[in-house]
C-alpha cells in the first residue's frame, strides 16, 4: 500500500506562520487566555507589587495586610490570569503596561 506524503503547507510544524497556541498550553490560544479585565481591583494592585518586584511580605507590610493574606492575593490573580508561577506574573504586569521598566 502506497502512501501519500502532506503537502508541505497542510504540515503544521514546516509553515512559517506564527503559532496562536502557547506551548506550555495546548489548545489554549494566547487571545483566549484572561488578562488584567479579569482581576478585581486588589489582585491588580498585588500584581503590580510582584511586578515592581516585592516578596509576599513586602506585599503585606505595603497593604497592611497578613503575608498569609498577601500570598493568598497572589496565587488568586495567578490563577485569574492562567500564570503557572510568579514569573509569568510579573511578565503579564509588564506586557499590560501595570508596571513599566524604572517604575515609570
Amino acid at each position: 500500500m502506497v502512501s501519500a506524503a502532506l503537502p508541505a503547507e497542510s504540515d503544521p510544524g514546516t509553515d512559517d506562520e506564527p503559532d496562536d497556541e502557547p506551548d506550555d498550553e495546548p489548545g489554549v490560544r494566547a487571545d483566549d487566555r484572561p488578562g488584567l479585565a479579569d482581576l478585581t481591583d486588589r489582585e491588580r494592585e498585588v500584581t503590580r507589587l510582584v511586578g515592581g518586584g516585592l516578596s509576599n511580605a513586602e506585599i503585606a507590610e505595603r497593604l497592611l495586610i497578613s503575608p498569609s493574606t498577601a500570598k493568598t492575593h497572589v496565587n488568586r490573580a495567578m490563577m485569574t490570569v492562567g500564570a503557572r508561577d510568579r514569573a509569568q506574573l510579573v511578565v503579564l504586569a509588564y506586557e499590560t503596561g501595570l508596571v513599566s521598566p524604572g517604575g515609570r
